[in-house]
């Protein structure tokens, strides 16, 4: 894991792939809480989670009192999202994905569904396809999440026929590898009246990303907080 920024009321840093957010069943497993508190950090809560095969920027409180603000800053859906995704399709067969998404998800043991009718309504703005370089017949989608249900994506996306690369569970290749980023976060920190943006380093290990694909990040990162 990388940490980009501390402070006495919260950790930020970006999560690897493999990497599990927090193992409550086995506290004393390798996860991001167990390798924080091994670096002398305590009083840690989680206030989202990314999947283990995810990677990307996260926020863990370091007090009750920040985890609750930033709890209520989530419910009010304040927080905005970006995240790039390699799917199982080539760019010309998703660029009619672009735009927004809504489905009713519901959750099956460690799976997740759309649903027609009792399921948590569940949002997502495509907002750019973009060929993936080097990999023949998959593509790059740069998405806007605005809610943050259990596979959110992975499952949106499965929906509207285009499978993330290597997500077996969801119909996606075997023989391709996992690839879901969460690449910027705009949210308020615990005591401040502003946001702020936080993006996942350039230094990490991620597939190649293509010119458009990098200026469109920059840019809607850009309006984040204009729009705070």
């Amino acid at each position: 894991m990388k940490v980009l920024e501390i402070t006495p009321h919260e950790i930020v840093l970006w999560k690897p792939p493999g990497l599990a957010s927090e193992l409550p069943r086995d506290p004393q497993a390798d996860s991001l809480v167990t390798r924080l508190r091994a670096d002398g950090f305590d009083g840690l809560r989680l206030v989202h989670r990314l999947d283990s095969p995810s990677c990307g920027v996260m926020i863990v409180a370091r007090s009750a009192e920040a985890a609750a603000h930033y709890a209520s800053e989530i419910a009010a859906r304040r927080w905005q999202k970006l995240y790039v995704a390699e799917v199982d399709r080539a760019v010309a067969g998703v660029r009619a994905l672009v735009g927004p998404h809504k489905a009713y998800l519901s959750t099956e043991g460690r799976r997740a569904c759309v649903v027609r009718s009792g399921g948590k309504p569940s949002f997502l703005t495509v907002l750019l396809a973009a060929s993936a370089p080097g990999a023949r017949g998959r593509s790059h989608l740069l998405v806007q999440l605005h809610t943050g249900r259990f596979h959110q994506i992975r499952v949106m996306l499965a929906t509207l026929g285009a499978p993330l690369a290597g997500d077996t569970l969801y119909g996606g290749s075997a023989d391709a590898p996992f690839y879901l980023e969460h690449v910027a976060l705009a949210a308020r920190p615990f005591g401040s009246q502003d946001s702020r943006v936080w993006m996942a380093p350039t230094d990490v290990s991620r597939p190649a990303w293509s010119e458009a694909l990098a200026n469109a990040i920059q840019a809607r990162a850009a309006t984040f907080l204009s729009e705070a």
